[in-house]
């Protein structure tokens, strides 16, 4: 017998809770900055057969890796699933998102019966890569770090001391990354019990019976909002540059069966690093559909039923074994979040939802990553704020100032003093770059920029690269493109005669300026004390022509000191 309607919603809605906790527990246990104060993080609700009922209501894309990642343990273990065990994952192929992603899943059992399970996932600083976490020189996967393919990690309760060591063993930051392994683990057992107490209340089949409830549910609210968009197609180019321009092509066709995405045309797998695997493209592409197109309603596995991707293997955004891919996550996982955008806001501009329509989001990454040894003898590897980047412009809004990318919701900045308190380094600055934006009748968000220095130590050794200095975020509607990325060094600068007096501005100190190539070309680039790194992050592109933007707009920006006169003139037209 199906269980009562008001039961079902209380179900429903304390399950949600228990996804969100379960995230609160693994941030609150973890220790790097990326997890605890970046949220980087996703914790998934499955029922017994692996089908999400909670997806992630963290970082949105986690949900569908880790749903590709839950598949795969179920696939590997079968009929050898048992009570308290859990299972770690960071395979691209078999569900990551990249290779740094790790997960660990747990199933629930009620009377030896499996009833659910509960997953999370997270960013580790590193896997013991070739180079300290991602791996950008890599020319195969065998040099990107240590891979697990679903692996038992805890066994009846216990974790597994061969397989948490083995792991340790191959990690450079070991005394933050056992810690973060272990959160990760606390959050499933903290889940997992909530749940079981919820079988108790209420009894396994009103549990049950609300898993499909929910699925069903969100299948007929994705069909729903799909028929508000017109039927046809609708087709779109990105491009992404690193040692080369790479394409990305798809088209969007929209009938009464769905969403159905083709992204034949795309360019052939990258010999670098840039590749990703078909889940870490499928969940961005998913991740935006929850946000643009489904952002007020129930997402679960139900919801993309009604959304059909074909990619094809062999290309940088469905790549082979054995090519690189740890760089999947932010570079082409995100172009296939700029594309996926592109598309839908061809649909929605023309619909009664055209208020969601929107120009692209900064979308580059800009990675400092500097390795050394720290005031106290120890090893540590730090990286900076890879995505400050501006929001894209709306039909009715600007774009949100630095903004991380399009679909990361619920993630944030860690705090200088966070990076300060741990590594030995010095910010200078972070703040909003002004004329950034892509202009429009509604400007795109402001990019960010931040610099920093070494402090206590001499050197360092550095291994910076970054995407998206020659293709910016794209204006839509008539918006003109924001700013692209940009990273500068400044060698041998005064600034340390300055600290304890003043904190000095980048564009104040003195030294060689010199703007850093994309792909870095050896190993061994040396940081001394003195220099000085200086990012800048993308501008969102701009929604409409720049010279309808209301005057009263132009002066707050005026006012607010991001807007120069002279942009404000030759750009949008304002005489005063």
């Amino acid at each position: 017998m199906k269980a009562d309607p008001i039961v079902t919603e209380i179900i429903a809605n304390r399950l949600l809770q228990i996804g969100h906790e379960g995230g609160l527990v693994l941030q609150r246990c973890a220790v790097s900055p990326g997890v605890v104060e970046g949220r980087d993080l996703g914790f998934n609700v499955s029922d017994a057969t692996g089908q999400t009922v909670v997806y992630s209501t963290w970082m949105p894309r986690h949900g569908t890796t880790l749903s590709y990642m839950l598949k795969s343990c179920m696939e590997k273990f079968k009929n050898d699933i048992k009570p308290g065990d859990m299972y770690l994952v960071n395979d691209p192929h078999s569900g990551a998102l990249h290779i740094l992603d790790l997960a660990v899943m747990m199933p629930i059992h009620y009377n030896n019966e499996l009833i659910a399970w509960v997953g999370n996932a997270t960013h580790h600083v590193d896997v013991g890569a070739m180079t300290p976490g991602r791996a950008p020189l890599a020319t195969d996967w065998h040099q990107e770090g240590i891979i697990f393919k679903p692996t038992r990690i805890v066994e009846d309760g216990k974790i597994r001391d061969d397989i948490f060591n083995l792991f340790l063993d191959n990690v450079r930051m070991p005394r933050y990354q056992s810690l973060d392994l272990k959160a990760q683990i606390s959050a499933n057992f903290a889940a997992a019990s909530k749940i079981s107490e919820l079988i108790e209340r209420y009894g396994p089949d009103a549990v049950t019976d609300t898993f499909q409830n929910s699925i069903e549910l969100a299948r007929a609210q994705a069909d729903q909002r799909i028929s508000h968009l017109p039927k046809g197609r609708y087709q779109a180019t990105e491009l992404l540059d690193y040692d080369r321009i790479y394409t990305i092509k798809a088209t969007l066709e929209i009938d009464e069966d769905g969403l159905h995405f083709d992204f034949t045309g795309t360019d052939p797998q990258a010999k670098t690093f840039i590749n990703c695997a078909l889940p870490c493209a499928v969940a961005n592409l998913h991740n935006i559909l929850a946000c643009q197109l489904f952002p007020d309603l129930t997402v679960n596995a139900g919801t993309f039923e009604l959304v059909d991707v074909t990619i094809p293997s062999g290309t940088i955004i469905n790549c082979d074994p054995p090519a690189p891919c740890s760089g999947a996550s932010t570079i082409t996982g995100w172009r296939v979040q700029s594309i996926t955008m592109a598309l839908l806001s061809q649909a929605l501009e023309n619909s009664d939802r055209s208020s969601y329509a929107m120009a692209e989001w900064g979308w580059g990454f800009t990675d400092v990553q500097w390795s050394g040894v720290d005031q106290v003898g120890r090893w540590y590897t730090v990286r900076g704020d890879a995505s400050l980047h501006g929001g894209g412009a709306r039909a009715y809004s600007d774009g949100i100032d630095v903004s991380n990318i399009a679909g990361s919701t619920n993630t944030a900045l860690p705090s200088v003093e966070s990076y300060e308190s741990r590594y030995p380094i010095l910010y200078l600055s972070r703040g909003l770059v002004p004329d950034s934006e892509g202009a429009g009748k509604f400007r795109g968000g402001r990019a960010g920029y931040w610099s920093r220095c070494l402090y206590g130590v001499d050197e360092a050794s550095d291994l910076s690269f970054y995407i998206g200095k020659e293709v910016p975020a794209l204006g839509f509607s008539g918006g003109e493109n924001g700013t692209p990325s940009i990273i500068y060094i400044k060698r041998d600068t005064n600034v340390l005669s300055k600290i304890g007096v003043e904190i000095p501005l980048y564009e104040e100190l003195d030294g060689t300026v010199e703007v850093l190539p994309q792909q870095p070309s050896a190993l061994g680039l040396q940081i001394q004390k003195g220099d000085v790194v200086f990012v800048r992050g993308m501008g969102g592109g701009g929604y409409g022509c720049a010279t309808e933007r209301a005057k009263s707009a132009i002066e707050i920006d005026l006012e607010e000191g991001l807007l120069s006169p002279g942009r404000a003139k030759s750009v949008y037209g304002y005489n005063g």
